[in-house]
């Protein structure tokens, strides 16, 4: 991981094995379409995490992944489930048209910022302001709260102690910049040029969010697949919901070859 999982006693968790999603992650992720990306992110990586080098995982080993290595993981996840080609549809801001784009994993910037610590230290001239880098239970915390509020609350969880006086707005403003030099970064800007009207723009991608997006989008698949496999091989539906994409779809490829007309 960019980051890595720094415990209590200083030893640094850096080398994760996940597993891709089976057709029961796909399912539920399906099935809870509202609910937003920080809680399905935990959901999913709790689920489909094999080991973090020879600790137990557990729900609050993923809470307390750092936010830059939890999109890290899901993108690993996309890419082992899905593939590294991107398709995604964008509407160019000036002509408001929609315009399709591709991209591979790739092309996602990943700035690595291993750990050294579980918390920070940022000094002023008056006093010392101890914080934490925002992790994966800080995500679910502020995830339905407004902009403006969720920084609030965020940032009321990560200041571990401010003197007993609050920030001030250059030092918040500070502590937010040390929180950013400090923490892996999962980051792509598109740079994109509109081929009905010449508009150039930069738009932002949330890997995340589209990752689940294309889950839900292929729900018919699933269904299908479930289907077709139940037919042909009499498995439950829960046996065949619990067989990766990858696997399914080669049982599907022997189905075709199989049934074929000569």
């Amino acid at each position: 991981m960019p980051g890595g999982l720094v415990l209590d006693d200083g030893r640094r968790l850096g080398r994760a094995e996940l597993r891709p999603l089976t057709g029961r992650e796909e399912e539920w992720v399906t099935q809870h379409a509202g609910m937003p990306s920080a809680h399905l992110a935990t959901k999913i990586l709790s689920a489909c995490f094999v080991r973090l080098e020879d600790v137990p995982v557990s729900s609050d080993i993923i809470d307390k992944l750092l936010v830059g290595d939890r999109d890290y993981l899901i993108l690993q996840l996309r890419r082992m489930t899905l593939g590294d080609r991107f398709a995604a549809v964008f509407s160019c801001p000036a002509c408001k048209r929609a315009m399709d784009v591709e991209f591979l994993a790739q092309d996602i910037a990943i700035e690595p910022r291993p750990q050294k610590a579980v918390e920070y230290t940022w000094q002023t001239a008056q006093r010392a302001i101890r914080y934490r880098l925002p992790n994966g239970a800080d995500q679910e915390a502020v995830a339905e709260l407004p902009g403006g509020e969720a920084v609030e609350a965020l940032m009321a969880r990560c200041v571990i102690d401010d003197g007993g006086t609050p920030l001030s707005v250059a030092e918040r403003a500070a502590v937010i910049a040390e929180m950013d030099r400090l923490a892996p970064q999962i980051d792509l800007e598109l740079e994109l040029n509109c081929p009905e009207c010449g508009h150039s723009f930069t738009t932002p991608f949330d890997c995340t969010s589209f990752f689940f997006s294309e889950i839900r989008a292929q729900s018919r698949h699933l269904i299908r697949e479930v289907h077709y496999l139940a037919l042909h091989y009499h498995w439950s539906e829960a046996e065949i919901l619990n067989l990766q994409r990858d696997r399914r779809r080669r049982y599907l490829a022997l189905l075709n070859e199989t049934l074929r007309p000569n």
